[in-house]
């Protein structure tokens, strides 16, 4: 009841707020209209000014004193217009200035871009960001971000995993243009099909995410968005390859029909040849494969309210690891190879309409739909998996506003279908699981001191009955540099005990499901929990250049969870029902500062305390480190030619399943050691005939630090002590690669 009372008092708050014109600023040409990015707007003889963002909006107050908005910005005629009803949404038109030469404005960037407005701490990560390392996927594209993990799930797949707040991946709402996108089948691989050239920009926000986008997110919410075939280069090609002889090869291709329609094609080829054994251990270091993967999107813009987006793509991923006769030594004829293959064939169908009325500003509606078909069948040794996906996705959305657009709501209805049949040896399951909800969502802003957004959804599951998710984000802004953040909330989900756990397929563990109510999925309970943290963010400057420093408190608290048991018996893997506490508590400290000019630091320190009860006690989660710091320096010359990017990543100890009943061989310490990751790269700019020219150079694992030992039983991979899934570090050593990319304009 508190929480509802909050959401009504806040409510209150907005009787004596001023009014604000909202509009959008285009480029009007012969042959095309796109929008005007960084235009100045400001009422005639005032102070009162605004910049249009990236799509050409702007909001700005409504002054008492004129009624003449003046707009500017380089390379255009200047333009005012009257404005006689300052509810009506403007849509202003500028023409090129045609006596000017051609200008290029420059902006140097860290990469990560903070919003100090939002009610949400949103971090997104652009395209410098994307060029600091190799990101040859969506995986690696975090490898530069201290507010993530990345690590090799097992020592035999080359899969690399992430870790938020403490937590695995799937417990983060991954979205791909704010559709779901990393679930069911696809947890555990689904990371390493999004191409990093295709990679537009990634939001990351900590914390309870929007009722808008679902009700699966625990520990925050990551979204990708593409490249957009209506603000794409035309042409961006990028070749990749490196010290084990992967080679890649990306094509993205866009075109304008005309000002309403565009078009885009990305494609992307992959090859990994080379079966390494580096370590002498009788396994390939990295699996050998190849992946073919191609996607066409357009978009429509009417010009008159409506848009439409709407595409499909096709993705086959093939990969063969373990053991080859090159990698093993004294073979014996009696004893087969250990091999693994892993076989995703995926296909999907989206779309996106909205509609924007004109007449009442800020008023629009919009409908997501999506169908996806997975299908996989993998073998680790002896163990064999097989499992079909097929979703139906469809989402809808209502937004406007309560008299001022200091109050806006969004409403809206969801559909989820799901239809999973997996096999893992004797283990069959099939389930259909249909869920429908409605959300509600309210947001109000008083001025630019506090913003609340409060929302809740109601969604009914053909397993687990009716459920409610409410959400809260809060923002106090004590001043124009200070800001402190607010967010908590409810999550729930089902959990795929198979796809998000296949790296213990890599082992000779026999798996025990402890059912608990057997008309569930694998007859276990959903997944549910609450989490809530605090952010607070401090600008300042030092030589007269932008610094700031950021504190982020989240604590994950899980009313049930499918617990993972590897300690129980280190030859089995137990799955049970949560019986008491399981918590994570993440505290993380970040320092950014340009001492130079176009030179930037990025520092970080966390803290994560990530607890279960198994049955044997409450105990630390396995392969989590309680310490990590970060550091990464970049750095451009003034004239732009050069890309110098440098990051360490200190990890620390890590708790190791528990071993102590295996022979002494077999055995492994508790704890790992800690170790430095050191990567860096150097990137070459120039222009060919207008063309952007990129050549890159990079290392990864610079130390050349490597886990001794990462497979238990690795002579003999048959016997029940196997196991290739106690991976806390780098298998393969230093990775040197090199690149280039053309992007055509």
């Amino acid at each position: 009841m508190r929480f509802c009372y909050a959401i009504a008092l806040m409510m209150l708050l907005n009787a004596s707020l001023k009014a604000q014109v909202k509009g959008k600023i285009v480029d009007v040409s012969d042959k095309d209209t796109s929008a005007v990015i960084g235009a100045a707007v400001h009422w005639k003889n005032t102070n009162i000014a605004a910049i249009t963002d990236a799509n050409g909006g702007f909001t700005i107050p409504v002054s008492h004193e004129t009624n003449k908005l003046l707009i500017d910005v380089i390379g255009y005629e200047k333009d005012s217009i009257v404005v006689i009803n300052p509810d009506k949404f403007l849509f202003i038109k500028l023409k090129t200035a045609n006596n000017l030469n051609e200008i290029e404005v420059v902006y140097y960037s860290t990469g990560t871009e903070i919003s100090y407005l939002n009610a949400r701490k949103i971090e997104t990560l652009n395209e410098r960001s994307l060029m600091k390392a190799a990101c040859c996927n969506l995986s690696e594209s975090f490898e530069t971000n201290p507010s993530i993990d990345v690590n090799f799930s097992d020592a035999l797949s080359g899969t690399k995993q992430i870790q938020m707040l403490g937590l695995s991946g799937q417990y983060a709402q991954i979205t791909k243009e704010n559709m779901p996108y990393l679930r069911g089948l696809a947890n555990n691989y689904g990371l390493t099909f999004i191409p990093g050239t295709w990679i537009q920009s990634i939001q990351l926000s900590k914390g309870a995410g929007s009722v808008v986008n679902g009700y699966e997110s625990f520990t925050g919410q990551i979204n990708t968005e593409l490249q957009n075939p209506e603000h794409s280069d035309k042409i961006h090609f990028n070749t990749y390859v490196n010290e084990n002889a992967r080679n890649e090869y990306n094509l993205n291709v866009s075109h304008r029909f005309n000002p309403k329609f565009s078009a885009g094609l990305l494609t992307h080829a992959s090859f990994n040849p080379l079966a390494q054994d580096l370590n002498k251990d009788g396994f390939a270091d990295i699996p050998t494969g190849k992946q073919y993967n191609i996607m066409n999107k357009y978009a429509y813009n009417s010009g008159k309210g409506f848009e439409a987006q709407f595409g499909g793509g096709y993705l086959r991923d093939i990969r063969n690891g373990g053991q080859f006769r090159e990698t093993v030594k004294n073979k014996s004829d009696t004893m087969p190879l250990y091999q693994i293959g892993i076989d995703n064939e995926k296909w999907e169908l989206y779309s996106k309409t909205g509609f924007v009325f004109r007449k009442k500003p800020a008023t629009s509606m919009g409908l997501q739909l999506s169908y996806l078909n997975h299908n996989q069948k993998n073998f680790y040794g002896s163990n064999n998996y097989s499992g079909l996906q097929k979703t139906f996705y469809a989402n809808y959305i209502f937004e406007s506003i309560i008299k001022t657009t200091a109050n806006t709501y969004k409403i809206g209805a969801s559909f989820m279908n799901d239809n999973v049949n997996e096999t893992f040896n004797l283990f069959q399951y099939k389930r259909e699981e249909n869920v429908g909800g409605v959300f509600a969502e309210y947001a109000h802003n008083y001025k630019e001191k506090f913003n609340l957004v409060a929302g809740a959804r109601a969604d009914y599951h053909n397993y687990y009955g009716l459920f409610f998710t409410p959400r809260l984000h809060l923002r106090y802004a004590f001043n124009q540099h200070s800001v402190l953040r607010f967010s908590g909330g409810r999550a729930l989900r089902t959990a795929n005990i198979f796809s998000d756990n296949m790296y213990l397929m890599v082992s000779s563990r026999q798996w025990e499901i402890q059912s608990s109510d057997l008309k569930l999925p694998y007859g276990l309970k959903p997944e549910t929990g609450w989490n809530y943290g605090l952010n607070f963010t401090q600008k300042f400057k030092v030589n007269y250049r932008e610094a700031y420093i950021t504190l982020d408190a989240y604590r994950t608290d899980f009313t049930n969870q499918v617990v993972i048991d590897v300690d129980n018996n280190p030859q089995k893997v137990l799955v049970y029902n949560l019986n008491g506490q399981s918590y994570s508590n993440t505290l993380q400290f970040e320092f950014n500062v340009e001492p130079r000019k176009r030179f930037f630091i990025k520092t970080a320190y966390r803290f994560v305390d990530t607890k279960l009860k198994y049955q044997q006690g409450l105990l630390q989660k396995p392969l989590v480190s309680k310490h990590r710091a970060f550091a990464n320096l970049s750095y451009e010359t003034k004239n732009s030619h050069w890309q110098f990017d440098f990051t360490t990543q200190y990890n620390g100890a890590k708790r190791l399943p528990d071993t102590k009943t295996n022979p002494q061989e077999y055995r492994r310490n508790d704890f790992s050691p800690d170790y430095f990751n050191l990567l860096g790269q150097i990137t070459y700019l120039t222009k060919i005939n207008k063309a952007d020219f990129h050549v890159y150079l990079g290392v990864e694992n610079a130390l050349n630090y490597k886990q001794t030992n990462p497979i238990v039983s690795s002579d003999l991979p048959y016997n029940k002590y196997f196991d290739a899934s106690m991976v806390w570090g780098p298998i393969y050593g230093r990775m040197l690669y090199a690149g280039l990319r053309l992007k055509i304009k």
